[in-house]
């Protein structure tokens, strides 16, 4: 299968929170929007010259960005919704429960405003990511 250079994986983690829940953030986007995308990848395996096979990664660019501030992550929510675009946002309470159903009675009781965002990541066309994430900066 030939290689799709035209869309992209961004994910915009919060700096100003510890280090394993920007990793949790990180890896449960990936993980949900690795769902979304039909040709995940080019092929089964890589294989080296002495015949040793690993699966192959994503054939698509994570690209991970920073930022210090929940509102800026509301913000990017906003415009996510207007594009209607594969994304998902990860909330505090994403770490505080690890049963959904408890986590929807903490959601029941509060507005999309109260959130405090971890996270946000999406999968999209390069063009339309780039607009989206041109005010953040790389992760380095």
């Amino acid at each position: 299968m030939t290689q799709d250079f035209s869309k992209r994986f961004a994910i915009v983690l919060r700096s100003d929170i510890e280090a394993w829940q920007t990793m949790n953030a990180a890896c449960h986007i990936a993980a949900r929007l690795g769902r979304a995308v039909g040709e995940f990848d080019t092929g089964e395996k890589f294989t080296t010259k002495n015949g040793f096979s690993f699966p192959r990664n994503s054939q698509y660019p994570i690209i991970i960005f920073k930022t210090k501030e929940n509102k800026v992550l509301q913000k990017m929510l906003e415009e996510l919704r207007v594009l209607d675009i594969p994304y998902l946002a990860f909330i505090r309470e994403m770490i505080d429960f690890t049963d959904d159903a408890e986590l929807q009675k903490s959601l029941d009781h509060k507005s999309e405003t109260e959130l405090e965002y971890l996270g946000v990541g999406v999968f999209g066309d390069n063009e339309i990511l780039k607009k989206l994430t041109k005010k953040f900066s790389l992760w380095k």
